[in-house]
């Protein structure tokens, strides 16, 4: 019969590894609080933040001022967006190949089941309602970080093709 571990050996935490995170985030009120809790939970580096949609699919295709941009290992979207609303910004991500692997959370502040079925159709990773506490939203980051940053493989971007010249 196989010995199960101690209690002690499952306390072990793994801190998050170190991830490239973009933030979508229209509320300019709210991005102080997002970028503050991501660093809460262990992101030092690698956190960028665009204000809208159309800023993000600007990010993704390293175009414009985000020229030298990394591209993301997780998106984190504000469904609630100015320009280019938060559907159409993810319905444009996952339906681009070399970009289709990016894990996409999608926070909003209602769990209306329309956007929630529309996210899921359009192939986003997960929703989430934020919640209106400060404490609850840096818990709400924290545990997202820690799941896509230490749970999660997150998958590698295809390989780059190669041109060939004839």
């Amino acid at each position: 019969m196989p010995v199960l571990p101690h209690s002690d050996d499952l306390a072990v935490v793994t801190r998050p590894r170190q991830i490239e995170v973009l933030v979508v985030q229209s509320k300019p009120f709210e991005t102080p609080f997002t970028l503050e809790a991501f660093k809460a939970a262990g992101l030092t580096s690698g956190l960028n933040c665009v204000t809208d949609g159309e800023d993000a699919l600007l990010y993704v295709h390293r175009k414009g001022q985000y020229v030298d941009a990394k591209v993301p290992d997780l998106i984190f979207l504000d469904l609630s967006q100015p320009r280019l609303s938060g559907l159409q910004t993810l319905k444009v991500i996952k339906s681009t190949p070399e970009f289709m692997h990016i894990p996409i959370v999608v926070a909003a502040g209602s769990d209306d089941p329309i956007f929630i079925r529309a996210v899921y159709e359009l192939n986003g990773n997960c929703f989430i309602r934020k919640p209106g506490e400060l404490k609850e939203f840096v818990r709400f980051i924290k545990s997202c970080y820690e799941f896509w940053g230490t749970v999660v493989t997150l998958c590698p971007p295809p390989p780059k093709k190669v041109a060939v010249s004839s």
